[in-house]
């Protein structure tokens, strides 16, 4: 399931370029060719990672984010010294994207609570009104 995804991904965005394209499904198509497998060929598997990651590493990324495919194709990233995302979050005991992110220090406010003749970007050219003021 998570290799169809993938491959919906590849070819539906338009962020990708034909040779992105190209080798996402050529990559997919090895991978798949693994499945019916009792024993994924690691060299095989690693080359289909390696060129799904040189095609855009959000869509390894994406296909390593599903515990499946992390346990099915184990041994090709241990080999490329590649995790399962799962792994990586088990050895961070919290994410530092839940921490607050500080806002205006001491008792200066946020330029979009300020009057609109106070409110300027950093070289100090006035910003656009606000929408909806």
């Amino acid at each position: 399931m998570a290799l169809k995804r993938v491959r919906i991904l590849a070819n539906r965005s338009p962020h990708f370029t034909r040779a992105a394209r190209r080798e996402a499904n050529r990559a997919i198509d090895a991978l798949e060719a693994q499945l019916g497998r009792n024993q994924p060929d690691t060299t095989g598997t690693g080359r289909a990672i390696e060129l799904l990651n040189r095609a855009h590493s959000s869509l390894l990324f994406e296909l390593l984010r599903d515990p499946a495919v992390a346990d099915r194709y184990g041994a090709a990233l241990r080999e490329l010294g590649l995790r399962g995302i799962g792994q990586r979050l088990d050895e961070v005991p919290h994410s530092v994207m839940t921490a607050p992110i500080p806002g205006p220090i001491g008792d200066r406010r946020h330029r979009d609570d300020l009057p609109d003749d106070e409110r300027v970007d950093a070289s100090g050219r006035p910003l656009p009104r606000r929408p909806g003021y």
